[in-house]
């Protein structure tokens, strides 16, 4: 619950190296000897063949999924530090950056990078509060000052997007990765299927607790939407990489969807959630976590009418 605090005072201030497998046949392991640079700042977990979890010094996970070609970077922190040296120690293929959604403990370090692929709907958003952010919003994170050694001296720079939408492909070389569209906890949120290794990199839509109850989120039935759609792949997927805690598997899928549809037929017990970005309602079901707002459960041309 660490990094959701430090979201949380986040959000608030602003509205105020293994190689994946080179040829089909060709185990990603063999592919590289690289490892991470010695770093104070970040955390490097290799969770599959060619697949790492770097942790952003406590605010979210960023993840490098290798291929024999490029290298998919899945969302870049906070940006207080030198992502893009720290990623360059682990692998020389030019790095593909991706944002599953605008927020900012996910889009920090996208100055570093020359292009970023993100769907049309959040990209809007995220011209509004183009990183790098500052010191003063980065310590509203509740993160310290950054080493030297992990700091960031390159250019800032004046970064492009690039759309990405439901149904692409990134193919990185003997490695592909889905586009899977799941708006929820953003209007805009996706989730990448790596289904040759069974990895559904989720972004922020399967942690263990997901906020729903921000300005701007759609309504809950929206995300119900979006969990049933998943749950039709899973059995595409044995390991779920989530935005913020360690590794899941389908499971959760399919406790978010029970917990959402008791929210929704009124069988849920629930509390009070208190959070910088907007009050909500929090309900569990099994080992997910729902923060809800009462006043949109449904679209408006639902409204009156069950969900199911």
């Amino acid at each position: 619950m660490k990094a959701i605090s430090r979201f949380a005072v986040a959000l608030l201030i602003l509205s105020l190296g293994l190689h994946a497998t080179a040829t089909a046949d060709e185990p990603a392991a063999k592919a590289t000897a690289r490892a991470p640079r010695a770093s104070s700042w970040f955390k490097a977990t290799l969770v599959a063949p060619g697949t790492w979890c770097i942790d952003d010094h406590g605010t979210s996970n960023v993840y490098l999924a290798i291929g024999a070609e490029k290298a998919l970077v899945i969302d870049t922190g906070s940006g207080a530090a030198d992502l893009r040296g720290y990623l360059e120690s682990i692998t020389s293929l030019p790095l593909v950056v991706l944002n599953t959604h605008w927020h900012p403990d996910h889009v920090g370090a996208d100055y570093q990078f020359d292009e970023i692929l993100i769907t049309a709907a959040d990209a809007m958003l995220l011209q509004n509060m183009k990183p790098p952010f500052d010191a003063k919003f980065l310590a509203g994170m509740g993160l310290p000052a950054v080493p030297e050694e992990d700091r960031y001296k390159g250019a800032v720079r004046e970064f492009a997007t690039r759309e990405v939408k439901d149904g692409d492909f990134i193919d990185l070389g003997g490695r592909r990765i889905e586009v899977i569209a799941t708006p929820g906890h953003t209007p805009g949120e996706i989730v990448l299927l790596d289904g040759a290794n069974r990895i559904l990199f989720a972004g922020d839509n399967n942690n263990g607790l997901v906020w729903l109850q921000l300005a701007g989120s759609p309504p809950l039935t929206t995300f119900l939407e979006s969990l049933r759609k998943l749950e039709k792949r899973l059995p595409e997927f044995s390991m779920l990489l989530p935005g913020h805690g360690g590794p899941s598997d389908g499971s959760r899928v399919l406790d978010q969807i029970r917990c959402v549809e008791t929210i929704l037929d009124g069988s849920a017990t629930s509390e009070p959630y208190h959070a910088g970005p907007g009050d909500g309602r929090v309900s569990t079901f099994g080992a997910a976590a729902v923060v809800y707002d009462p006043n949109n459960l449904r679209k408006a041309d639902e409204a009156g009418k069950t969900d199911k």
